[in-house]
């Protein structure tokens, strides 16, 4: 690469990102095959930083990493007033991400991973319209930089959906989950499950009225939840004066059971990686510690205006967290249901955060949300929505998290309940 810069002018650095993504996969749609997809793309970024402004270029064509460093550098006069520098050779620690096996899944396994799904489902009712999806992707990325800087990741992700819509006259019911993993070791018979649970819970309707109740929010909502976090412990909130949190740290902000992690080092994680965007090696980053909010997440830029160092957290386009991880409790979902007189357990929202994240406050219509009554589901509720303030939730009103937790694409997270959540309905 270091012909890349061979012409590159004294006062300028550069750096190249470099992306090869293959993608391949089977589609199911309305209780139907719908075919097969097969994409390569290999992109290329060049930064520049000279007199103090970053320019950037793009483009994707072979062997055109000269002409992109040299518009990269003609737009430099136009650029981005930064005040860092491209990091220098740096170690990091090689993470396991690639499963040599993935590239082995081939358009027939896949077919028949994703019909057995969709058969699942229409088993179960054959007024179902189902939807089934098994998609892989072998991603490489190399980074180096004119300031001595040479890093390179290979990884691989599987990932599977299975969804259906029920239509009952004029009731619309849409449901389903997504699984994704490094390896093709996704449990299909535990996303099959999931999914018939949600169907089997939610085909019957039933009544609900406003006010304020306990409510437990499924894995895939936490993160509306957690947002309010996130947002004010990153460092551009911080170096902007917006972020809440700025002068909290080290205090007891939150219910001692609250932890919250970012973790970009984890092995067999497809939103791990060694390093980051910017050459940074990442790190396991506690922000929320029993309560206690700890640390902030930074990228070169940000780091430079707080006077610390990156936590490994550059994504180009200010600080990013790998992995949000909420450490689980000691009760099960079940436990949980059991232990609610009346409330409701939301596995869908709608239009959640429309608002602005550093408030605190989050709502949202509920598009599948199901009615607890005595410690049991008796039926999906219509028309509601809800709303909350996670400042003030996970610090008084936190009921508890479940042992079981389900991971996406870019976090782990348990089921939370939480107690004196608005319900509205109309």
């Amino acid at each position: 690469m270091a012909g890349v810069f061979h012409n590159l002018p004294e006062s300028a650095q550069a750096e190249l990102h470099r992306r090869l993504t293959r993608s391949w996969g089977v589609t199911f749609q309305n209780s139907m095959f719908e075919g097969t997809s097969e994409s390569n793309l290999d992109s290329k970024t060049v930064r520049v930083i000279k007199s103090g402004k970053l320019s950037t270029a793009t483009g994707s064509r072979p062997d055109s990493e000269a002409e992109l460093l040299k518009s990269a550098l003609e737009l430099s006069g136009y650029g981005t007033g930064v005040d860092y520098e491209f990091p220098g050779l740096a170690e990091y620690e090689d993470i396991e991400l690639a499963n040599p096996e993935v590239t082995k899944l081939d358009f027939p396994e896949m077919i028949e991973i994703g019909d057995d799904l969709m058969q699942s489902i229409l088993k179960i009712d054959p007024n179902i319209s189902a939807s089934a999806s098994v998609r892989t992707q072998v991603v490489e990325v190399s980074l180096d930089n004119s300031n001595g800087f040479s890093g390179k990741y290979k990884k691989t992700v599987v990932s599977a959906g299975l969804g259906a819509k029920y239509i009952q006259g004029d009731d619309f019911l849409r449901f389903g989950e997504f699984r994704s993993s490094w390896a093709n070791d996704i449990d299909y018979e535990g996303l099959k499950q999931d999914v018939i649970r949600l169907f089997e819970w939610s085909k019957q309707t039933v009544g609900m009225t406003a006010g304020t109740y306990p409510v437990i929010f499924a894995p895939g909502e936490v993160g509306h939840l957690t947002r309010p976090f996130i947002a004010s412990l990153n460092g551009k909130a911080v170096t902007r004066g917006i972020s809440p949190l700025e002068d909290k740290i080290g205090e007891q902000l939150l219910d001692p059971r609250v932890t919250l992690v970012d973790d970009g080092t984890l092995p067999r994680e497809v939103s791990s990686a060694p390093f980051d965007r910017e050459g940074v090696p990442t790190q396991s980053n506690v922000l929320i510690d029993q309560g206690v909010p700890k640390s902030i997440l930074t990228d070169l830029e940000t780091a430079r205006q707080l006077g610390t160092k990156s936590t490994g957290n550059g994504s180009g386009q200010g600080p990013m967290p790998h992995r949000v991880i909420l450490l689980p409790g000691e009760q099960s979902l079940e436990q949980l249901i059991a232990g609610i007189d009346l409330g409701v357990i939301i596995f869908g929202t709608m239009g959640a955060w429309t608002g602005n994240p550093f408030s605190g406050n989050v709502s949202g219509t509920i598009s599948l949300g199901l009615k607890i009554a005595k410690g049991e589901i008796v039926g999906r509720v219509k028309n509601c929505m809800f709303s909350m303030n996670s400042f003030k939730h996970f610090k008084d009103h936190l009921i508890g998290f479940s042992q079981e937790t389900k991971a996406t694409r870019d976090a782990t997270y348990p089921y939370v309940a939480l107690d004196d959540v608005v319900i509205t309905t109309g």
